[in-house]
Parts: C-alpha cells; sequence; structure tokens
C-alpha cells in the first residue's frame, strides 16, 4: 500500500527501485521541501514496496487503466462533438 516517505537530501530519489532482496519499491507525487534551520533541503513522497510478483500485477494494472481512460477521453471527444 501507499504510504507517505521521505529522503533527507536534495537529490530526488528514483520513481522506480529494485532492491537486493527481489522487492521492488514504486514511488510518485513528489513534493520538494526547502531546507530550514532544523532539515535540509529534501523530498517527501508517496511510496508502495511491494515484492516482484505484485508490481507484476501493478504493471498490468498500470497499463489497463491508461486503456480505460483513453477510451474515456476519445468517448468525451465524440460526445463534445457531436453537440
Amino acid at each position: 500500500m501507499w504510504k507517505t516517505s521521505m529522503n533527507s537530501e536534495a537529490a530526488k530519489p528514483a520513481e522506480l527501485e529494485f532492491t537486493g532482496n527481489g522487492g521492488v519499491i514504486v514511488r510518485s507525487n513528489y513534493k520538494p521541501v526547502e531546507a530550514t534551520e532544523e532539515t535540509p533541503a529534501h523530498w517527501e513522497y508517496e511510496e508502495w514496496q511491494m515484492t516482484k510478483d505484485q508490481y507484476d500485477v501493478y504493471q498490468v494494472m498500470l497499463t489497463e487503466t491508461g486503456d480505460i481512460e483513453d477510451a474515456l477521453i476519445e468517448l468525451a471527444e465524440i460526445i463534445a462533438g457531436g453537440e
């Protein structure tokens, strides 16, 4: 599941990271955080740590969701053009 996380440096972490134990970390919704007196500049983001099998299912879901979004956009254009 997605959880809010952050790093401790100004470098933006990768969107996709394969861990040594066969896991996968997916990151999104990046927000830069400026340095303060207490903390250095860093990034906050959502991340999901999953197994390779979970990641495989996640990739299929992304593809199918993208296809559905494309179809909805096409239908909306057809409907808007018909007015």
